[in-house]
């Protein structure tokens, strides 16, 4: 199962809106075939698993099949792999974890142990749960999995007042966030946020050749559209903003209009209109103002603290613009993990509503 998680994290970047999976195909206690899902739209794993042990063997009948996901049992882009398990003759099947998409969701084990197969679910059941969370996440609540992620000095604060301090911590934690941003299908920051660092927002430091879909809030119109983030081929930014403006030309470019409210423009509207364009997880990069939206309005999942060994004396906070008045509504957090990067921590907290 381990091999299959392995595996599977290959599709990171290439997969979404479909979940990260990995088959690897066993006979004799030898493995006889392997596979991953690589593209949205393309062969799922399992097929793909099946494939390369006919390479090696002439039948398939009497192997065992593992797989951290459940295998489908309907038709979408692809048949159903449970079909074609049963078809191959494989008689044992471990999967990591079941389907939490309400169109799977225990059905295609119930297909397999109907047909005479035995099945063993809940292998690494954790790990694989976690591989796939943003996926299930967004096939429950049809909306994307929201992270929020910030660096910041140990007195609390993500910039200095004359934003003269774009990188806080060193480049090992850099790196760190990049893979965080690769696991990610788009990443999210404020206009202020374009307008003082002039981001790249790809993931050249995990050296992964992925493209993050960007989402940008802005609130005025004068977007510098020379800016690193439009320059990059191949990725969509889209622009949500209470103005329009002229986007003509631009084609990765798509924007919304989104009227403010009570002087806050509707996250939710945002995001259930950019889970309909298939995007399952955001990385929420800031800066302040955006941060504090995200966390008054109680829409995240997670957070990831970048902490360096600097000491600022005055800045901006991350969430300096926070309109919450007492302890009492403050949200609870629950600490999830924490390691050392050089002298910087990094603390993973998870929002359990």
């Amino acid at each position: 199962m381990n091999e299959c998680i392995n595996l599977a994290v290959k599709g990171i970047g290439k997969v979404s809106p479909n979940p990260l999976v990995g088959s690897v195909i066993v006979r004799n206690n030898r493995i006889i075939g392997k596979g991953y899902h690589k593209e949205f739209g393309k062969e799922h794993a399992e097929v793909i698993a099946v494939r390369d042990a006919k390479r090696h063997v002439h039948s398939l009948k009497g192997a065992s099949l593992y797989v951290n996901l459940e295998p489908c049992c309907h038709t979408g882009k692809t048949p159903p792999c449970a079909d074609l398990i049963i078809k191959e003759g494989i008689t044992a099947v471990f999967v990591g974890t079941k389907d939490l998409n309400p169109l799977v969701n225990g059905k295609g084990l119930r297909k397999l142990k109907n047909a005479g197969i035995k099945v063993t679910e809940g292998v690494l059941r954790d790990n694989c749960r976690e591989l796939n969370k943003a996926f299930f996440y967004a096939s429950l609540h049809k909306r994307p999995f929201v992270t929020l992620k910030f660096a910041q000095s140990i007195d609390g604060f993500i910039a200095l007042n004359n934003f003269k301090s774009k990188w806080i911590t060193d480049i090992n934690t850099r790196k760190i966030a990049h893979n965080i941003r690769a696991f990610h299908d788009a990443v999210l920051i404020g206009s202020n946020t374009l307008r003082k660092d002039n981001p790249h927002l790809d993931c050249r430091l995990s050296q992964k050749s992925i493209k993050p879909d960007v989402i940008l809030l802005v609130g005025k119109t004068n977007l510098d559209f020379n800016a690193r983030l439009f320059k990059i081929p191949d990725r969509n930014v889209f622009i949500y903003s209470p103005y329009a403006m002229d986007i003509q030309g631009k084609n990765n470019l798509h924007l919304k209009v989104i009227k403010p409210f009570n002087g806050r423009i509707s996250l939710k509207k945002i995001l259930n209109d950019i889970f309909k364009k298939g995007i399952n997880s955001i990385l929420v990069e800031g800066g302040s103002y955006t941060l504090s939206q995200f966390f008054e309005q109680n829409i995240f999942e997670e957070i990831y603290v970048m902490t360096a060994p600097k000491i600022f004396g005055k800045g901006i906070s991350p969430f300096a613009n926070l309109r919450i008045g007492s302890i009492q509504n403050r949200y609870n957090l629950i600490l999830q993990d924490f390691f050392s990067s050089g002298n910087d921590i990094i603390t993973n907290y998870k929002n359990y509503r």
